[in-house]
């Protein structure tokens, strides 16, 4: 067996091992639970039903951001660009439910386009040979002007609240009635179903796979006849259409959408990623971990506010939570 063939299969069984064990999200989701108990045992009201269901709902459209963000990520890739997909997503399905249209036509249009800006994010990336980090950097801002002239600058608003508002992101009552004064929604249900959905496929058939080793090692998966260019434009693509059901849910929960909907999405969600045991080179990640990492921040949000200190404070603490997961996750990768 060639050296190369060794060092693929090698990282395919390091980062393919187990949905828990040996994993890249062990380190935050024992820094979730230590933070939590900390949290609960010196902040008044943290551990309530309600607390707990605010930091749950806040993470939960940006945690389908970071699904498809972890999943570039251990491909190797960025996108800086979901925020002003998630903006077009939410215009684009408002737009035709507030003329009337179609729910089938304005979901399945609104997925259809953002998915296509992922596409062309991951095909300009390929085709040019430059850093995603640029490319995405650039077609953010030709983005959030295309929803500039699609929207006109206008906000969309209503006040009618469809059945189909509630599907995507309405009141989760068969768990509020039951948990004192809970406020769930249906979204996390979603996030739930996507990111075992997404885990299942990273760790469990031939394209999570490929998208390890494409991250990992490109030369040694073209070696093996990994198509790594088709890897990371699907990739992308996956992200793009991701980022356009946060824009769905997005406008559901809240009913209006404006051109800045989604601004700095983005950052949460590469944030969301690092802290969940995702490495910045790729090649190293979890689904699941990237989903403990955006509750993580959402629950320190929460705790900040609840404490009592500065809500600009919030910033800070985050930038210290990821420069702390990035060496804590270089760490426990090195000894590995």
């Amino acid at each position: 067996m060639s050296l190369v063939n060794m060092d693929v299969k090698a990282t395919s069984r390091r980062e393919k091992r187990a949905w828990w064990g040996d994993s890249p999200m062990i380190p935050s989701l024992l820094t979730f639970i230590v933070v939590f108990v900390l949290f609960w045992l010196f902040v008044r009201n943290f551990g309530t039903m309600r607390t707990v269901s605010a930091f749950v709902n806040a993470a939960s459209i940006n945690a389908i951001v970071v699904i498809g963000v972890t999943l570039l990520m251990i491909s190797g890739e960025f996108d800086l660009s979901v925020g002003a997909i998630v903006a077009m997503g939410a215009y684009i399905f408002a737009s035709i439910m507030l003329a009337g249209g179609s729910p089938i036509i304005a979901i399945g249009l609104a997925l259809l386009v953002t998915a296509l800006m992922g596409a062309i994010n991951g095909g300009l990336t390929i085709w040019t040979g430059i850093p995603s980090f640029i490319v995405t950097l650039g077609t953010s801002s030709i983005y959030r002007a295309a929803v500039w002239l699609y929207s006109g600058g206008l906000m969309l608003q209503t006040t009618e609240e469809l059945p189909l508002y509630t599907f995507f992101n309405g009141r989760l009552d068969i768990v509020n009635d039951l948990l004192s004064r809970a406020n769930f929604r249906t979204t996390a249900v979603w996030v739930i179903g996507l990111g075992l959905l997404f885990q299942f496929i990273l760790i469990r058939t031939r394209f999570g796979n490929h998208v390890f080793a494409t991250g990992g090692n490109p030369r040694g998966a073209k070696a093996q006849g990994i198509n790594t260019k088709r890897v990371k434009l699907i990739c992308f693509t996956l992200t793009g259409a991701l980022a356009g059901l946060a824009g769905i849910m997005t406008f559901s929960q809240f009913l209006t959408v404006f051109v800045a909907t989604g601004r700095g999405t983005e950052f949460t969600a590469i944030a969301s990623a690092v802290v969940g045991g995702a490495l910045l080179k790729g090649g190293v990640g979890s689904i699941i971990g990237g989903l403990v990492g955006i509750l993580l921040i959402s629950m320190l949000r929460s705790g900040v506010v609840l404490s009592g200190f500065p809500p600009d404070n919030f910033e800070a603490i985050v930038g210290i939570a990821i420069i702390g997961a990035a060496i804590i996750n270089e760490r426990v990768r090195s000894r590995a």
